[in-house]
Parts: structure tokens; C-alpha cells; sequence
């Protein structure tokens, strides 16, 4: 066999039908130190969503076998989260462990960019649009995915990189001692729901990777609340129509993560590959063949399609539609709004739907899909979801990613900003038990880890306000459809590329070593002192307008002058670092210049549908075969469209 192929196997399903094994234990099974949790681990995560994968993960993989890391899941396998749109520094994340567009694009979505859809309150049916165009693929991919299947994945990854990951177990906080300094803290896993015995892990750091239930940061400091409007999400799932050309709309294409924007807030509208009622063991199979694949660097058209994969591995999959809206929660509804369905999710979902004849329109082409994902979730709601942890470490403790807060889904920053907070405590956990190894005695080893992580400290503090304020400024700008083009989201993808973004352009790649100072730098631009000017010069002027009222012209005359001005300062930053970014190829709308061209409607195509069936795929040359059903593409078809067209040598 050649050193590029992998084997199928079908370990997890045998080993699942031969004991009986359920979801909790079949996964458990999988573990270094075995089904049950060892008494002894150098640190503990609580939460096995995404950051505390990625935080064990980039543990491990910082200096392998360095540290014994126990995770600790309450739920039986990998579950449902809202969170499905990601952007490159995720993407880089995962290829810098060599889990790439060839293995990935065979479980998720593909992401290319945004699309955005500023509507016109005043003028209903009339809209202006902005789109931005994703990474090119022989480089670097995107993806829109489904939750309880990324998690499952890196689950399996994590084990690989020797990370014990325990489901179906659960921290007993009330129990547990938290202390700081070396080994002094024990935390007390209860008894399992299938009767696994309860235990205590002797260990030196508790991770509070709970999310926004902050389970251990909760019990240090109560959540901070922002001033002002805080935002309200209400979603469904619906089916994904077979025929883009009907939906109306300019421009649309479903591999964007696509937004309509209006003063009330925005929808999300992200097409999904959904494995929902598929065996968990048998999906860990699929997974684990998709792993040995990357292992070997298996190419691309040599890597089953979606189609033949759930073949060889007996799943089921379907594309699906997350569409749900992220609304000020200062809103007023009407006094009927209990006709507009039978849940307060359907109801304001609804009354927005009903509201813009853009979104009524386009809804016409989806179907509502009832409870996706188990009994009473056909629809979702999730209030004041802004908020923010004064203290995010402790002794014997620190808190990441969702447990130090979270903004708006608006730009994906839950995923792609917070894990800065999981890979950044990662790398300091290993400087802060290194340092206290050095130190006599346990009081002066933990005045050493405190030290150590005060710049974590400093920065949680400083992430989340920032986040917030670029969302104000996003939403102060939706309230007139010009602004959305002309001011916040360009100036979104400015600050972005000046606050790192830039930097990567060329190969989109990073390294161990460049990897945490990029993530910290990035921050979705929101930390750049020009952004922040024509930030708060927008917030200024329009959030005292009553949401109700339009903006007068001479105001968004003001902002959009004034972003202008400012333009030509965040510019010389890139040029001064030789920073070459095609604008017009990454824009829409705009020229090289950055220069604002209403008409012009495309930039550089990294994208196309499959003329069999329908799936976008990335183009690459050397993938002849779309990676979904499997039927082979014209050369074509997998090349990359330049517009403008690029220089010499980049094509």
C-alpha cells in the first residue's frame, strides 16, 4: 500500500456493537489513560466544547508530553451549539496541525467570505450590498459547520495528542477544593448517568471552559453588563433550496456567511452540512479515516467524496440552513406580536421576516425543518447575550473563551476572537508551572503562576469591551444602507488586515511560533487606533437617535467624510509594512484603492458550484473531483477567476 493511502476501519461501530457500549463510553473507550478518569493530571478542563478542545490541543501540541491533561464533558457525545460561521485565523489554526480543505471540506461547508444586505427601512425593497471574498484555496480554506461534528472531531484529535476527554462526567464545583500553587487543588468528578463510579483528580489548574455559564468564573465575580442596548438572538433551521438561481436577491452565493442588516439588527443566513442522526461511533470512524488521511497527507481527489464516505461508514447527511436574527433588545414590538407564531422565538423571528419584504421575499425559498436536533428545537432564544467576566483567573483556576464573555454573533468573534483567550492561556500554563517548579515553597509558586498570568488578565480585560464597541459601531451604521458599504464593513476588513490580517496574506499560513502573537494582535481590528476614531465618531453621532427615526443625511454625510479622511492614515500603516492587499479582488465595490465604486459588483472567484450537485467548492486545479458527490469537474471548473485580473506569478 502506498504511504499516501489510509485504511478504513471500522474499530468504534465493532467495538460499540460487541459490548453494548453507548455514546459516553464508546468515545471514552478511545482514551490514552482509559474509559475512566486517572486520579492524577497536571491540569483539568471543565467543558468540551470548542475552546476547551482547542485549549487542550494547543496544550499538548506546544510541548508534547510535557503535561497530563484530563477534559471533563457533562454531556454524552459532542452536542448541539449555535456557532457555525468561521473565519482564517481558525482555519490557520487547524492547518498549522495539518488539518486542511482536503479532509475538512469532506465534513464541513465551505466559507468563502460575506455577504452583506443593508436594507432600507424607509424604502422598502431597496438595498445596498458589500461582498467580501474568502482565501484562496491552494492556500488556505473556510467553513461553515455544524457544532456537535467540529467538536466530535477534535475530540478525536485531542485524544491522539494524548488528552484524556471523559463525556458523560461532570465536576462537582461544590465538592471540589480549588487552591493555588502546585498539586494543591482536587476536583471531584461526580458519578456518571451510566453508574461510573465518582473520583477525584489531584491536580495544579482547573480550566473554566463552561462558556457563558462561567460555572467557576460565575462563583469569583459577578458578569459585567455594557451600557446601553444588549442584544437578543432568535433562530431556526430550514431546509437549503437545490436551485440558487431562484433566490432574487443580488449576488447572493450560499458559500458566503450572508447577513441582512437593518436598525434593528441582522439576520444570519449559513448553509450547513448537517450529519445530524448519524451513529456517534460510526462518525468516529469516518473521522478517524479523515485523520489518518491528513496524517499521511492523503491528496485531495484521493480522499473519498461526502457522498462515498457516508457510504463506507453507514451515516446520513443533509444540507441544511441556520437562519435566525440578532436584534437590539431595546426594540419595540407590536402589541399583536403573539400572532406571529406560537414561541417567542417564531414570533420575533417572524415580525422581522414580516417587516422586510427583502427577507419575506427570500424566506419564500426555505422550508422551517421541526426539531433538527431532538425534541423542542425547532426554535431557539438566547437573551442579553453581551456580557463580560471581571475575573477570569484565580488561584488554581483560569477561565477561557465564552467564560470570559462574549459580544454578538455579528463576525463570528465567539469562535475565531475568543480562541486568542484558549491558546494564549495554553501557552502560559506551561511558562506558569515551569516557573513554580522553581520556587521553594507553595506560597512563593503561586505568587510566580499569578505573575505569569497577569498579562492574560490584561488582556480578557481589554478583548471583550473592544468587541463590544466594534458591534455598537456595526449596528449604529445599520440604520442608513449607506453606511454598511461605505464605513463599517469596509473599515471592519481595514482594521482587520492593519491588525494582522495583512500580515498573512500572501500564504495564509501560520507556526507554533507566530501563531499566539497574530491571534493576539488580530482581535477583528477592533484595538487599531484608526478603527477605533472612525468608530466612535459613528457611535457619537447616531446612537442618540431614537431607533424609530431615520438618520438625517447630514449625519451620514459626516460619518461617511470622516471614514474617508481617515482612510488614507490606515493605508500608509499597510504600506509602510508592505502590505499588498488586492481590495479589489477582495471587495466588491471597491477598487485596489480602496476607492467606493457603487457598481461594480464582483471580485476574485475562489468559488463555484458543482454542475452535478449544486455543492460550492473551492477552487484548486489539482482537485478534478468535487469533493461532495464525487463527479469530476473541467479544468475550468477548478480554476481561480482574478477580477481585476492579478499580476504576474500570483495566478
Amino acid at each position: 500500500m502506498a504511504a499516501t493511502e489510509a485504511t478504513p476501519k471500522h474499530t468504534f461501530t465493532q467495538r460499540a456493537a460487541d459490548g453494548g457500549l453507548g455514546d459516553s463510553e464508546i468515545l471514552n473507550s478511545n482514551n490514552e489513560a482509559g474509559p475512566s478518569p486517572p486520579k492524577d493530571a497536571d491540569v483539568v478542563v471543565t467543558g468540551g466544547g470548542i475552546h476547551g478542545l482547542i485549549y487542550a490541543i494547543h496544550l499538548a501540541k506546544h510541548k508534547p508530553g510535557k503535561l497530563k491533561v484530563s477534559l471533563v464533558e457533562k454531556n454524552q457525545k459532542p452536542g448541539y451549539k449555535i456557532g457555525e460561521s468561521t473565519l482564517p485565523l481558525f482555519s490557520m489554526w487547524l492547518k498549522m496541525h495539518g488539518l486542511t480543505g482536503e479532509y475538512l471540506l469532506r465534513i464541513f461547508g465551505v466559507k468563502d467570505g460575506f455577504g452583506f444586505y443593508f436594507l432600507d427601512r424607509e424604502n422598502q425593497g431597496n438595498y445596498t450590498t458589500l461582498m467580501s471574498f474568502g482565501t484562496p484555496a491552494p492556500h488556505l480554506s473556510g467553513y461553515q459547520l455544524e457544532r456537535p461534528i467540529s467538536e466530535l472531531l477534535l475530540t478525536l484529535f485531542a485524544q491522539r495528542n494524548g488528552v484524556n476527554v471523559y463525556h458523560g462526567r461532570t465536576v462537582d464545583f461544590k465538592a471540589s477544593k480549588v487552591e493555588g500553587g502546585i498539586k494543591n487543588t482536587k476536583i471531584e468528578v461526580a458519578q456518571g448517568r451510566q453508574g461510573q463510579p465518582a473520583t477525584s483528580i489531584d491536580t495544579s489548574l482547573l480550566i473554566d471552559a463552561t462558556g457563558r455559564f462561567r460555572q467557576l468564573a460565575s462563583k469569583n465575580a459577578s458578569l459585567h453588563r455594557f451600557e446601553g442596548w444588549n442584544y437578543d438572538a432568535f433562530w431556526g433551521y430550514f431546509t437549503y433550496p437545490e436551485d440558487e438561481s431562484k433566490i432574487s436577491l443580488r449576488n447572493f452565493e450560499g458559500c458566503h456567511t450572508n447577513h441582512f442588516c437593518f436598525p434593528e439588527g441582522w439576520f444570519w443566513v449559513i448553509r450547513v452540512l448537517s450529519w445530524e442522526g448519524s451513529p456517534t461511533a460510526n462518525l468516529m470512524d469516518m473521522l478517524s479515516y479523515l485523520l489518518d488521511c491528513a496524517e499521511k497527507g492523503v491528496p485531495g481527489d484521493q480522499v473519498p467524496s461526502t457522498a462515498e464516505l457516508a457510504k463506507m461508514f453507514g451515516l446520513t447527511y443533509r444540507w441544511v440552513t441556520s437562519i435566525g436574527v440578532a436584534c437590539r433588545n431595546d426594540v419595540k414590538y407590536p402589541e399583536d406580536i403573539e400572532e406571529y407564531g406560537s414561541t417567542e422565538a417564531e414570533r420575533k423571528f417572524n415580525y422581522f421576516v414580516r417587516k422586510y419584504s427583502v427577507i419575506s421575499e427570500f424566506m419564500t425559498n426555505f422550508e422551517l425543518i421541526e426539531d433538527l436536533y431532538g425534541p423542542r428545537t425547532t426554535w431557539f432564544v438566547r437573551k442579553t447575550l453581551t456580557y463580560q467576566s471581571p475575573v477570569v483567573s484565580g488561584p488554581g483556576w483560569v477561565a477561557i473563551g465564552d467564560a470570559t464573555g462574549f459580544t454578538n454573533p455579528l463576525f463570528s468573534p465567539g469562535i475565531t476572537a475568543n480562541m486568542s483567550t484558549s491558546t494564549f492561556a495554553a501557552e502560559l500554563t506551561h511558562k506558569a508551572f515551569e516557573a513554580a517548579e522553581k520556587e521553594s515553597t507553595a506560597d512563593l509558586a503561586e505568587a510566580s503562576i499569578r505573575s505569569t498570568l497577569a498579562p492574560y488578565d490584561e488582556f480578557a480585560k481589554a478583548l471583550v469591551p473592544g468587541l463590544n464597541q466594534m458591534n455598537c459601531f456595526n449596528y449604529v451604521c445599520f440604520r442608513d444602507p449607506r453606511l454598511g458599504p461605505q464605513v463599517s464593513s469596509m473599515w471592519q476588513n481595514l482594521a482587520s488586515a492593519i491588525g494582522g490580517f495583512g500580515s498573512v496574506v500572501k500564504n495564509f499560513t501560520l507556526t507554533p511560533e507566530t501563531f499566539l502573537p497574530y491571534a493576539l494582535r488580530w482581535r477583528w481590528g477592533s484595538a487599531v487606533e484608526q478603527y477605533i476614531a472612525v468608530a466612535r465618531h459613528a457611535i457619537d453621532l447616531i446612537k442618540p437617535i431614537p431607533l424609530e427615526e431615520p438618520v438625517p443625511d447630514a449625519i451620514v454625510r459626516d460619518v461617511i467624510d470622516f471614514a474617508n479622511k481617515m482612510k488614507p492614515q490606515a493605508q500608509k500603516v499597510l504600506a509602510d509594512r508592505g502590505a499588498n492587499i488586492r481590495w479589489g479582488g477582495f471587495f466588491s465595490c471597491y477598487d485596489h484603492d480602496l476607492n467606493y465604486i457603487e457598481e461594480k459588483t464582483r471580485g476574485d472567484t475562489f468559488t463555484r458550484q458543482c454542475s452535478h450537485c449544486g455543492s460550492w467548492l473551492v477552487l484548486r486545479p489539482d482537485w478534478t473531483l468535487c469533493y461532495t458527490c464525487g463527479v469530476e469537474r473541467t479544468a475550468e471548473e477548478a480554476t481561480i477567476k482574478w477580477y481585476p485580473p492579478a499580476p504576474a506569478g500570483m495566478a
